[in-house]
């Protein structure tokens, strides 16, 4: 009788802990995963810079002062191209209200898999609209920021892709790996975040982010991306060893218990340390942090 009164015990026992609902990130990790952590992270990181999407291989951004924009070599367009491999006249974007179309000027030119010979609707922002024109090894989209509209240029075959040698970083630290709280506010905040290009814009943040270091608690306002919590930030080394425009770090949602692991081992630079053709957000007054984070990305090409 006592022995399948334990049996019974232990199966329950079994059935409670497989009901227990998987925790969001285990706070605790040895060592040596920890840095296999953070060596993928890079890695991937990397790859991302040098893809066909990455910052790496822009090559100019122009804003629409016109209705009409001629693209191409001539000195006497509205968007010129100082690059002897780019067309001489490559086309022409029109702004029609909100709308923009394209109309080109050579053969050769796509949208996905379709030549384009006649003009195009090339962005319609009220449904999300806006592919991508490719020539040869070029690459082009219309971008919109604030009230500008322009269009963002790029070379697959960049120089600063061939001779990329990667970023310098500090030493991976788990002593910047925190398991910190996210306070919600509720509803969510309301922040002014400002890029460099001057303008401001308001965004939502879902709460603040709260850890403590050496005795001292202190906080990100996080906004929301996707399944992730982006956090922009400055600290005690931007300007010096890091980028004097902050960095950015992503980690995920806070779990059932509110709980995030915030590792600035994965704090990286903005774009615009790439490149600058890049509209970059910078920290919010209150993600300025009276610390020193000595992990993460130090500043590229200084």
């Amino acid at each position: 009788m006592r022995l399948t009164y334990f049996i019974i015990i232990f199966c329950l026992l079994l059935l409670t802990t497989a009901c227990k609902e998987p925790e969001v990130e285990n706070f605790f990790i040895t060592k040596e995963n920890h840095e296999t952590d953070i060596e993928n992270w890079y890695n991937n990181r990397i790859s991302s810079l040098k893809s066909e999407n990455g910052w790496l291989n822009l090559v100019g951004l122009y804003w629409f002062e016109q209705d009409s924009n001629r693209l191409g070599r001539n000195e006497e367009f509205e968007l010129l191209v100082d690059d002897e491999s780019f067309p001489e006249f490559f086309g022409t974007f029109e702004k029609v209200g909100k709308q923009v179309y394209f109309n080109p000027e050579i053969d050769g030119i796509k949208i996905g898999d379709e030549l384009i010979t006649e003009k195009v609707l090339v962005f319609d922002p009220e449904n999300d609209f806006s592919p991508t024109i490719t020539y040869g090894t070029y690459r082009m989209s219309v971008l919109q920021r604030s009230d500008l509209v322009g269009l963002r240029l790029r070379n697959v075959e960049s120089g600063l892709i061939k001779d990329f040698q990667g970023i310098d970083r500090f030493p991976v630290n788990m002593e910047w790996r925190f398991e910190a709280r996210l306070i919600p506010y509720e509803p969510a905040k309301e922040i002014p975040i400002s890029n460099v290009l001057g303008q401001t814009y308001p965004a939502q943040a879902l709460g603040k982010v709260s850890f403590g270091y050496q005795g001292r608690v202190y906080s990100l306002d996080a906004l929301e991306e996707g399944d992730q919590l982006f956090l922009i930030f400055a600290d005690g080394t931007s300007g010096a060893e890091t980028y004097g425009g902050g960095r950015y770090l992503y980690t995920q949602k806070a779990d059932e218990n509110g709980i995030v692991i915030l590792d600035f081992n994965k704090a990286f630079n903005p774009p615009c340390v790439f490149t600058p053709f890049a509209t970059c957000p910078l920290p919010p007054r209150q993600n300025i942090l009276e610390l020193a984070i000595e992990a993460g990305e130090k500043n590229w090409g200084k």
